[in-house]
């Protein structure tokens, strides 16, 4: 077995920075500090912080007069559990099975032979996922969960070999630090005079037992290229959660829909890695001053376009405004796979999927999920009469009518655009049938006409109706389709062909 450790050293200043829309945010210089006011503590810095000699365990104060133009922002707790299941999310998509702690994820990627390389191949994959997602990660690969932590402290990217005494020549000239020493031991392995790995390998196991106890003897056998340190996998989360805590409150949807726009990104980026859409969105706004507001989002199909997404939220968000400021929000994104389909090899190729999906979300966004399907006819002779049953989530697929001569007979049909409801026109009517119609948008002079084709029904249901069809080819150069409702006697326009 050989395990992958993916280490996000600062994971709360990370936190912070993936959450900076702009590039160049992230590049000026930030310093994250543990509280509001002057005398706060600075607890992380970023690299161009650190470069213009703002250090650690200063107050924003004084981080402030070493570099005036520097950044004080906190890491708020929502910010830090996104970034902590971003994390989980990078090992899931390479593994079915993650072991996670704080700021590192655990998973198996002895069986990833047939996709990458080499293991080189694999950390850089892993690393270059992780700059998606908006972290940067350490990564190493050893035979155990032991070995590859300690892998983590000594650099970027570190291969550990799987056999004992090579990982162990490996570890020898590294310092003592990268075995993770507590308060504990620290000070006894220094008064031993001990300063590298390899000083503590030479030294036997048992001794170190005696003296140390179980932590003692686990740091010897890290020394050595061993760890007996079990791997516990757990399964994924049934949903994905993104929030942030604001440090005002916001009253409009503009700005509201920018920064949702923002969380709703970092979402779609965690399940695209692990080839997943979003199916169903809960949106949960935390009120000033207390209070929160939670509504449930629609999406009639799986989707993973950040635009699609944001217009449903837009539409819900205009119909029923938050009746105070919003001060955090938390979006839970519920997972599913897009089923791919088999294209045809004698049919012409269709949208693809994931087009379909969010096609039909925007149109339900637009005009409402009950107004989107696919038409089905009703056992109705009247001819406007049409079901609309709920899309498929995957792109239908029709059976092409093939004429004799191999094509499709349905060029030769002619399409009819209803108006619906039908409109009220004025026909002049002769001894053959119709001579002239007159409407709000339409007058002409009818010089053919084909008909009458009577239909009747329905009169056993109490509301029949009995009605008089016309074909009519108009003067205009159009091909109207009227009727006459014989009970009234009023004429309708019920639409022209195509």
């Amino acid at each position: 077995m050989r395990i992958a450790c993916a280490y996000a050293p600062q994971i709360a200043l990370q936190s912070v920075l993936r959450g900076l829309a702009e590039a160049h945010e992230r590049e000026a210089p930030i310093a994250l500090a543990a509280g509001p006011g002057g005398r706060a503590l600075i607890l992380a810095l970023n690299r161009s912080a650190r470069a213009m000699g703002t250090v650690v365990g200063m107050t924003v104060t004084q981080a402030r007069a070493r570099v005036p133009g520097v950044r004080i922002l906190q890491a708020q707790p929502a910010d830090v559990e996104a970034a902590e299941a971003a994390l989980q999310d990078l090992g899931l998509s390479f593994a079915p099975r993650i072991d996670a702690e704080p700021e590192r994820v655990f998973f198996e990627v002895g069986d990833l032979g047939s996709l990458y390389a080499d293991e080189k191949a694999v950390a850089h994959a892993i690393q270059s996922r992780a700059t998606r997602l908006g972290l940067f990660v350490r990564v190493a690969v050893a035979s155990s969960k032991g070995l590859a932590r300690v892998g983590t402290r000594m650099g970027e990217t570190v291969l550990i070999p799987e056999a004992a005494k090579a990982a162990k020549a490996m570890l020898g000239a590294a310092a003592l630090d990268v075995l993770g020493l507590d308060e504990e031991t620290q000070p006894a392995l220094k008064q031993w005079g001990l300063k590298t790995v390899g000083d503590l390998a030479r030294l036997p196991i048992p001794d170190v037992s005696l003296r140390l106890g179980g932590k003692g003897a686990q740091l010897a056998r890290l020394a050595n290229g061993q760890s007996d340190e079990p791997f516990l996998p757990r399964p994924p989360a049934d949903a994905i959660e993104e929030g942030m805590d604001l440090d005002y409150s916001v009253d409009s949807l503009e700005p509201l829909s920018f920064l949702l726009q923002a969380l709703l990104d970092r979402a779609l980026q965690r399940l695209e890695c692990r080839s997943l859409a979003c199916a169903g969105l809960t949106l949960r706004l935390k009120l000033d001053p207390r209070g929160f507001d939670v509504r449930e989002v629609p999406v009639q199909s799986p989707t993973r376009e950040t635009s699609t997404l944001l217009q449903l939220v837009r539409l819900d968000l205009e119909r029923r405004p938050p009746d105070r400021g919003v001060v955090g929000m938390t979006a839970m994104l519920r997972p599913a796979r897009v089923r791919a389909t088999q294209m045809d090899m004698f049919r012409a190729a269709g949208p693809a999927p994931e087009r379909w999906a969010a096609t039909v979300a925007r149109l339900s966004a637009l005009v409402g999920s009950e107004h989107v399907g696919i038409p089905r006819p009703v056992d109705s002779w009247r001819e406007e009469t049409v079901a609309v049953d709920p899309p498929p989530a995957s792109v239908p697929t029709a059976s092409p009518r093939d004429a004799p001569n191999g094509q499709s007979n349905m060029t030769s049909m002619l399409a009819i655009h209803r108006f619906r409801p039908p409109r009220d026109v004025e026909v002049i009517v002769g001894r053959s049938g119709p001579e002239a119609l007159r409407g709000k948008e339409t007058t002409a002079r009818i010089e053919m006409a084909a008909g009458p084709y009577r239909v009747s029904g329905e009169w056993w249901a109490g509301g029949g109706f009995c009605r008089e069809y016309w074909d009519v080819h108009a003067s205009d150069g159009a091909l109207y389709r009227i009727h006459k409702d014989r009970e009234t006697s009023k004429w309708y326009l019920d639409g022209y062909y195509d």
